[in-house]
């Protein structure tokens, strides 16, 4: 890791590959399946302000972050994923497409390319959280060339997120607000801890050297700090 604490400066990002799903269950996630070969991933924040006003003039603005969306673009559809998610069934003549009746969560992997300020190249890993996709890529199929025209699928996708965790499992509360943290996606590069591993499981959003007991503790001296 950079002994600085302090990452590097990405001046370029691009490509998306190797993107990955795995279905959250009981016991914490099942193993990343492989979705294919993707064109695009596109990431759009869900959230508004409210914004009040009082003797003619703003007083207060409030913000309501809800998550994120995505548009995950790829070069065909993945029979597999769609079984996960309830919307195709393996039957006696084929696969069939049918109703949705389930909204199953998951996570998405997927890494980019990037060109750092020092001329590196890095690779990054992500992980978005807490992710459903509501409906059916959508599916079209054109010919109007003497050469070969490529479709691209794109499916709907919103991001809900996990709760942040202590180093002992509990869920992080913020020491100025005592409310939880959503996390909506995790991203690593080669500084950061285990890197080599980040996509083989989906990883628990983490605060570094933080139990419960620590958390309690600062929670304490910040209110002795404020009283004073």
């Amino acid at each position: 890791m950079n002994k600085n604490n302090e990452r590097k400066k990405t001046l370029v990002r691009f490509n998306v590959q190797n993107v990955h799903w795995a279905i959250q269950n009981e016991g914490g996630y099942s193993s990343p399946k492989p979705y294919g070969t993707a064109t695009k991933i596109a990431l759009e924040p869900d959230s508004s302000i409210k914004k009040i006003f009082g003797d003619g003039k703003r007083i207060a603005s409030i913000v309501n972050d809800k998550g994120k969306t995505s548009t995950l673009s790829t070069n065909n559809i993945n029979d597999n994923f769609e079984i996960d998610m309830g919307r195709k069934m393996l039957i006696k003549n084929g696969i069939a497409s049918i109703k949705q009746q389930k909204l199953p969560i998951f996570a998405l992997y997927f890494e980019t390319c990037g060109l750092n300020d020092d001329n590196s190249m890095p690779l990054a890993k992500t992980w978005l959280f807490g992710v459903t996709s509501p409906t059916a890529p959508s599916e079209s199929f054109d010919q109007n060339t003497d050469d070969i025209n490529e479709s691209t699928f794109d499916t709907a996708l919103e991001i809900g997120g996990v709760e942040l965790k202590t180093a002992d499992g509990k869920s992080y509360l913020d020491s100025k607000t005592g409310q939880t943290v959503r996390v909506w996606q995790l991203t690593a590069t080669p500084d950061d801890a285990d890197f080599e591993n980040f996509g083989a499981q989906v990883p628990t959003p983490t605060v570094a050297g933080i139990t419960e007991e620590t958390e309690d503790k600062e929670n304490v001296e910040n209110k002795t700090a404020s009283a004073n």
